[in-house]
Formats: C-alpha cells, sequence, structure tokens
C-alpha cells in the first residue's frame, strides 16, 4: 500500500505541486495584463492614426492654397478641395485632366519649360503665369513644382492676382510720376533756354538799332562786335543741348585718361580758389579710353565746378584719382544714365572727391535735369553736360553723397585696347578760291539773303532756290556753270537727302554740302544713296562757311 500511494504521488505530476501550480496561475495572470494593456495601447494608436489622418486630409483638403500630383505627361493624379476652388471645378473632375489644359495659351510655353525642368533637374522650380477656370475667367497663379518619384510631380498652386494688380498699379503710379517729373524737367528746361536765348537776343537786338543811325559816340564796330558775340553765345546753348542729349559729332581717338587730366590741371586750378586744396591720385600711364580730350576736359571742369559750389571756401579740399574697376564692380545705386548696361568687363574710372555739403537723397535723381539747382535760379547745363558727354562716350556716372560730410561723382569710361598713337599733323583744309557759281537751296528767305551774302563775300556767283524742286530747275539751266550746291536738309516738297540723290542723278561728280541745325551724327545716320562732301552745322560763320567750301571743292564724299 505504502509502494502504491508513492506511485500515486509521483503520478499526481499530471499537476503541479500546489506552489508550482500558484506560480503558473499568477505568470498567466500577468501575461494577461500585459496582452491587454497592449491591447489597449494598440487601440489608443490606431484611434490617433485615424484622428492624424483624418487632421492630415483637413489640412490638405482645406488648404489655403491648391495641391495637386500630376505624372510625366502632365495629367492631374491627385487634388485637394482648394485646387478645385482655384480652377472653378468640383475635385473630381479635375482627375486625369490636363493640367495644361487650364493653362492660359499665351502661357502654355512658361508650363512647358516649367514642367520640363522639374522633371529634367529633379530640383523644385517656379513660375509665374496666367490659369484658366472653368467659366473661362482667368487669374495670376504662382506654379511651385517638386519631382516626388521618377514620373509624379507634386504642385503648389498660389492665387497672386492680388499681387499682381498691386504691382501694375505701382508700375502705373512709378510711369506718372516720371511723366510729372519730365514735364517739371522739360519746363524748367525750356523756361531756361528762353531766358538764355531772351537775353542773347536782346544784346543782337540793341546793337542791331544802335547801327540803324547811332547816336554820337557810339562805335559802329563795336555794336557789330557784341552782337557777334551775342550770336555766337546763342549759338554755344545748342551745342550744349546736343551735348546733353549725347549727340556729340567730335573725333574720338585713344588717349591716356591720365594724360587728359593732367593736361586739364591748370584749367581746374584756375576755376578754385588759391586757398582750396587739390589732390590727385593718377597712374602712369594708367587706362587708355576712346574719347575726344576737349570733351573729357569739360566734363572734369563740370564736376570741379559743381564740387566747388557745394564746399566752404575756408576748408576745401578735391580729391582727383583714376583707377582701372570690372564691369561687375560698378555700383548699381544711383547710377546714371538709368538702364545702362556694360559693353565691357574693364572700365577707366575717374572719381571726383568733395568735402562739402553733400546730396540730399530726395535731391539725387534731378542732379543731371537741365538747368535744375538747389541754390540758383537757371543755373546752367554743367552736369547735365557731364552726363551727356559720358553717355555718348557709351560710360556711365555713379554719385555716392552723405550729407554734411562729402560727395564722390564717378565716372566710367570702357576701356580701349588701342594705344594712343603719335600726333599728326593737322592738314588745314585749302581755302575756297573764288570764281564760279554756288546754288544756295533753302526755304528760309532770309537765311538764302544773309548766306548768300556770305557766298558773295567769297568771290562766288550765287544762285538761290527755296525748294529741292526748284533747285533741280535751276542747276539744269545752270549745270555747266555750278560748281557746288550748298543744301538745307529740312524742306517741304523735297527734304535735303531728296534734293542731293536727285542732283547726283544729273552730276554724279557734284560737290554737295548739306547744312542743318540738327546734329551731324543724327543727320547722317541711317542709310541714304548718296552722301555730301561736307556737312554744315548751323549756325555757321565766314570762315567756316570758306572752310566747307574749301573742303568741297578739293575732296571726295563726306563719310558719315
Amino acid at each position: 500500500m505504502a509502494n502504491a500511494g508513492k506511485r500515486s504521488g509521483s503520478g499526481g505530476g499530471l499537476g503541479e505541486s500546489p506552489e508550482e501550480t500558484t506560480r503558473l496561475l499568477q505568470e498567466l495572470r500577468a501575461r494577461q495584463i500585459e496582452l491587454e494593456t497592449q491591447n489597449q495601447e494598440l487601440r489608443h494608436t490606431q484611434a490617433e492614426l485615424a484622428a492624424s489622418q483624418a487632421r492630415y486630409f483637413d489640412l490638405y483638403d482645406l488648404a489655403p492654397v491648391g495641391y495637386i500630383t500630376v505624372d510625366e505627361l502632365g495629367l492631374i493624379l491627385e487634388a485637394n478641395l482648394a485646387a478645385g476652388t482655384l480652377l472653378g471645378a468640383a475635385r473630381g473632375e479635375l482627375l486625369t485632366q490636363a493640367i495644361s489644359r487650364f493653362v492660359l495659351s499665351e502661357d502654355q510655353g512658361i508650363y512647358a519649360q516649367h514642367s520640363k525642368q522639374i522633371f529634367a533637374t529633379s530640383q523644385a522650380q517656379v513660375c509665374e503665369l496666367r490659369m484658366m477656370r472653368k467659366d473661362g475667367s482667368w487669374f495670376w497663379m504662382r506654379m511651385e513644382g517638386t519631382a516626388a518619384q521618377a514620373s509624379l510631380c507634386r504642385m503648389v498652386l498660389i492665387d497672386i492676382t492680388a499681387r499682381k494688380h498691386s504691382e501694375e498699379a505701382l508700375r502705373e503710379s512709378e510711369a506718372r510720376n516720371r511723366h510729372l517729373q519730365k514735364a517739371e524737367s522739360l519746363g524748367r528746361m525750356a523756361g531756361a533756354i528762353a531766358h538764355h536765348f531772351n537775353n542773347k537776343l536782346q544784346s543782337v537786338m540793341a546793337n542791331l538799332e544802335l547801327l540803324d543811325g547811332p547816336p554820337l559816340g557810339v562805335d559802329p564796330a563795336r555794336c557789330i562786335t557784341m552782337a557777334r558775340r551775342a550770336t555766337e553765345k546763342a549759338a554755344e546753348v545748342s551745342r550744349l543741348m546736343l551735348l546733353y542729349l549725347g549727340q556729340t559729332t567730335s573725333r574720338r581717338e585713344p588717349r591716356f585718361l591720365a594724360e587728359i587730366c593732367r593736361n586739364s590741371l591748370p584749367l581746374v586750378r584756375d576755376t578754385l580758389p588759391s586757398t582750396a586744396v587739390v589732390e590727385t591720385d593718377w597712374p602712369e600711364p594708367g587706362p587708355v579710353i576712346s574719347a575726344n580730350e576737349s570733351e573729357i576736359q569739360r566734363v572734369l571742369i563740370n564736376l570741379v565746378n559743381n564740387a566747388w559750389e557745394a564746399m566752404d571756401e575756408t576748408r576745401a579740399r578735391l580729391r582727383l584719382g583714376i583707377k582701372r574697376v570690372l564691369a561687375a564692380d560698378i555700383p548699381t545705386a544711383h547710377r546714371y544714365p538709368a538702364g545702362w548696361q556694360a559693353l565691357g568687363s574693364e572700365y577707366a574710372c575717374l572719381a571726383v572727391r568733395d568735402n562739402g555739403c553733400g546730396i540730399p537723397e530726395g535731391d539725387m535723381d534731378k542732379l543731371f535735369d537741365p538747368f535744375y539747382s538747389t541754390k540758383f535760379i537757371s543755373r546752367g547745363l554743367g552736369l547735365s553736360i557731364v552726363l551727356g558727354i559720358v553717355h555718348a562716350h557709351d560710360g556711365v556716372v555713379t554719385v555716392e553723397s552723405r550729407p554734411g560730410e562729402y560727395c564722390v561723382f564717378r565716372i566710367y569710361f570702357p576701356v580701349s585696347q588701342e594705344l594712343p598713337n603719335q600726333p599728326e599733323q593737322s592738314v588745314p583744309a585749302s581755302a575756297a578760291d573764288g570764281g564760279g557759281t554756288i546754288l544756295l537751296v533753302d526755304d528760309d528767305e532770309l537765311l538764302l539773303m544773309s548766306t548768300g551774302a556770305l557766298i558773295e563775300m567769297l568771290g562766288f556767283n550765287l544762285l538761290t532756290a527755296r525748294n529741292g524742286a526748284e533747285a533741280l530747275e535751276v542747276f539744269r539751266e545752270y549745270k555747266g556753270t555750278i560748281r557746288c550746291v550748298i543744301t538745307d536738309l529740312t524742306m517741304p516738297r523735297m527734304d535735303g537727302w531728296e534734293t542731293l540723290t536727285a542732283l547726283r542723278q544729273i552730276d554724279p561728280v557734284l560737290p554737295v554740302i548739306l547744312a542743318s541745325g540738327y546734329d551731324k551724327a543724327h543727320v547722317l545716320s541711317g542709310a541714304h544713296p548718296e552722301k555730301p562732301q561736307v556737312f554744315l552745322g548751323k549756325p555757321f560763320g565766314l570762315q567756316v562757311l570758306r572752310e566747307a567750301l574749301g573742303k568741297a571743292l578739293g575732296s571726295g564724299q563726306l563719310r558719315a
């Protein structure tokens, strides 16, 4: 029995001992609690994921910008509600549609290039174009695209119509302001020119009146001299206006800029008081520019005069310097003329710095207006001439200033690759020898009389015509005796060019002088079948007329 009981005890091992059973039950309960906790966390995570997905779709669909996904063919695969609203269509209507269908026809090229760049570079690309809604109305859109995969692109669509309208309104406002400023500048210039010419005309009229029965003690020769000086000063104003417009006809050649300035230094010092200090920093030989020396001298002197007016005489100090600069280093702020573009990579810089009162920011853009000044009425054309000459030399002006401390004008000229030539001995034109007949063509009766008198003073016989058609009749009648024709440019019926061409058809070697009050470069520009031997700029005197006739009668055709 004892043995049987023992086997029964060990056979009861189908279960464990009470202690072991208790331990196993406790482990099962702990595992059950752990599983329940994990299930609870899983359910919580699933709930959070669902909420996150809901928030994502809310953000995606209700975003203030449009989101679309397109394939490499441009077909819309996904779109949010905002995209549908922007394009005026339900989201479902957008799917499988080509995005280019909503791009305005004029901007299709912009979109095509935009899409091409996205897939070609795999980099974010931005463009601005006009898109069309389903109802046919259009608006401005900023399109930002990024390649998502090899064949997919995510795009952000932003309505920028309001910004574009604001920019357009700003441009219109700026254009109106420029128009008003231009009108103000033209009004000031017209008034000042009238003032200058009226002063000169007053001198001419007064001296001519004195010649008409001069009172005792009045020297007729002196009256003639004073009248001539007044007309020369009036003509100088006209020449300065052409310089302001950049329409100069002077000869340019390679010159060392420092040499020109060095030669001008005595003239510069003459314009300054003895107490003024002038410092120079001019390299030897320095950069070469293609320039007319007298015009560059005028630039330097005008800049010095402008600086002198802004300085205190007791502490006036000027610094003049020249150096080479790269085109990329030319400042963009306060650059004149506006819209200037560099023609080369290297420039010669002429700087004029003063320690004067400086220039207020609000006056910067008026500096180069003709006759503008903060100190005088109708002061003159100083800085305007500077800008005109620099512009004619393909250069640019920049201005830097600090009110109350200093001002620096920097003039940039393109560096020339040619070296200066040795000075040549000038050969004076042979004087016109009197004899023969000159045909003078002009529609102004007073000019026919006065210029004709000068021609007769030179020993020529005179024939006149009031227009081109009349000139042809006169020339046919007196063809054998007419040595040269002087014709005005602007005339009714036939202008100077037409008259010249018609005369050359009759006599291919006929010397012709073309006269005009317009600038030579302006007149001779363009294609013309015939060229004159000489261009004669009005007004001109007896000596200039003599030289023009001498050249015309002894040289070939004049090159423009």
